[in-house]
């Protein structure tokens, strides 16, 4: 049973003492009386809870939730969680992946600048690691978790292991169900790359082309390729239908070194001297233009990545290099962008449940295509 709080108060202070000021004795008993900031408490309980006579106790509810002490949904009143610090819990894609580095980087810096305590953890791409790191970030009892992890089959178990906690979860990049999504529209990100490609081809080759690779990672699971699904389309709008013989789908496990494996495999079996290539990430492209020097000395090549890593940037500027650009998923946006868009998602009153952070390609022509 509750005891109530305004009766704890030792007598003696009420009584005697000069400097007791009891409108402010009662303000801390009303905010003492909530649980937790996840307890909602109706008008009626506040003043069951505290003793405190209902028109005071409506008045004070009504200023705290004026100057944002409280929040205030429909007859309920909660804590406002953000009148406290702020503890974030960031699971991270992988410290071996540029995109994944220099996203947390910029989380980093923008909540440093903020004032918001951020914990992070490596899901090291790998599944099981995703789960765990899941429930250590629950076990620290963040206020909001931000999740860039690969794999679409442990997406429902990641998002049902925050859902259970009561803890708002944004998924980065890569979209999963259920969660708030912050990153860039996947299948538009890819038009502008399959724009790109196009553009080239028409302009080098005056023709099109023999082949069109498209390097993917079937367990990063349907939103993400659909970059490729938009490489497709952005090509045939300038070129035309290509044909089920002219565009061949390959595993590159969403790595440099696997896709160099796999292109340095489909060029030694193939005829084709003027070749497209298009990578899910920034490590598939990498690993094609790395085989294309291997293997592809008599043949032409145009690659494109997404991502926008220094290393993909490093790998177009070298000369010669069949690296023609990628997709910048501007890695510098998300940091200030996720630290403004989790006070919506904490208060509850995010419109959107999506936010798609702009992309560009960047290229060696001067020619951009962006979007967002």
């Amino acid at each position: 049973m509750r005891v109530k709080l305004g009766a704890e108060a030792p007598l003696i202070n009420r009584k005697s003492d000069r400097y007791w000021v009891p409108i402010v004795a009662k303000t801390i008993d009303l905010l003492d009386c909530f649980g937790s900031d996840k307890e909602f408490l109706t008008l009626e309980e506040v003043v069951q809870r505290t003793g405190i006579a209902h028109t005071t106790a409506y008045r004070i509810l009504h200023t705290l939730t004026s100057r944002d002490y409280l929040r205030q949904v429909g007859r309920k009143y909660r804590l406002n969680r953000l009148r406290s610090r702020l503890k974030i819990g960031f699971a991270n894609l992988s410290k071996q992946i540029a995109l994944a580095v220099e996203i947390q980087r910029s989380l980093e810096r923008a909540a440093n600048d903020s004032g918001i305590d951020l914990l992070t953890w490596d899901n090291d791409r790998n599944a099981q690691k995703s789960i765990e790191n899941a429930e250590a970030i629950v076990a620290s009892k963040v206020d909001v978790a931000i999740e860039f992890q690969l794999f679409e089959q442990v997406a429902p178990v990641i998002a049902e292991i925050f859902s259970k906690a009561g803890i708002p979860l944004i998924s980065i990049v890569n979209p999963h169900h259920g969660t708030f999504y912050f990153g860039v529209d996947n299948y538009r990100a890819g038009y502008s790359a399959g724009l790109a490609l196009a553009e080239y081809a028409m302009k080098e080759w005056k023709t099109r082309p023999e082949s069109l690779l498209l390097l993917e990672s079937p367990k990063a699971g349907r939103t993400v390729q659909s970059r490729l699904v938009g490489v497709v389309r952005g090509i045939e709008e300038r070129l035309g239908p290509l044909g089920e013989r002219v565009i061949h789908h390959i595993d590159g496990g969403g790595d440099a070194v696997t896709s160099k494996a796999a292109v340095e495999n489909f060029l030694r079996r193939r005829p084709e001297t003027k070749i497209l290539i298009a990578g899910i990430n920034d490590e598939s492209a990498i690993g094609a233009v790395e085989a294309a020097k291997v293997v592809g000395k008599s043949k032409k090549f145009a690659v494109v990545g997404h991502g926008g890593s220094d290393e993909i940037l490093a790998a177009m500027a070298v000369p010669g290099s069949p690296c023609l650009g990628t997709v910048s998923f501007r890695a510098e946006l998300y940091g200030p962008g996720l630290v403004e868009f989790v006070v919506p998602v904490l208060q509850g009153r995010s419109a959107n449940p999506i936010h798609y952070v702009a992309h560009e390609f960047v290229g060696k022509s001067s020619r951009v295509f962006a979007g967002e």
